[in-house]
């Protein structure tokens, strides 16, 4: 789905339906079938927008930490090397798929614009992450990482981007770009 504070056209969020606070969490069939929809995706937002999508999920293991107590993945053409950024300050290691990520402590996990998923490592618990230098802010980040997004525009409480919402469902809805088949 589009989403409030969408900074650039197809920005999107998968959410799955069962309650969980990270995808980490969730079942293996439900995963599965999660790795498949972002994968079809981030295709689709590739072939649209012709620009790599970086996907990336601020993942919980204890509830009062975050404003949105739910599991989500962000999804959104953008060249921002997150993992470049990430590296430099936490310890990070490649997996396979979501399938991988830990159900047991809080991380940050990013689907590279290559495909690639690397997860970091930011606590066990609410005490650990709320202390932690690691408590990042993801948006920001990758706000400040990607030239086309203006200062402030990663708050969506404060910046809703009705415009850009808009957008990316005209965008979505239309037909393949310049003869490109669009999953």
């Amino acid at each position: 789905m589009p989403t409030y504070g969408c900074f650039v056209p197809g920005y999107l969020l998968v959410v799955p339906r069962p309650h969980a606070l990270s995808f980490g969490q969730l079942p293996a069939g439900v995963l599965e079938e999660s790795q498949a929809l972002i994968e079809g995706l981030a295709a689709r937002l590739q072939a649209v927008y012709d620009l790599p999508v970086l996907a990336f999920e601020y993942g919980l293991a204890a509830t009062g930490i975050r404003r949105i107590e739910h599991a989500h993945w962000h999804l959104l053409p953008s060249t921002a090397d997150l993992t470049g950024w990430l590296d430099e300050q936490l310890d990070g290691e490649e997996i396979g798929a979501l399938a991988d990520l830990p159900a047991d402590r809080s991380y940050i996990a990013v689907r590279t614009q290559q495909a690639a998923v690397r997860v970091y490592d930011v606590g066990r618990d609410a005490d650990q992450v709320r202390q932690s230098h690691r408590r990042i802010r993801l948006r920001r980040a990758v706000a400040a990482l990607d030239p086309r997004v203006h200062d402030g525009a990663w708050d969506w409480s404060e910046h809703r981007c009705a415009k850009l919402i808009a957008a990316t469902v005209t965008d979505l809805q239309a037909p393949p770009y310049a003869g490109r088949p669009v999953p």
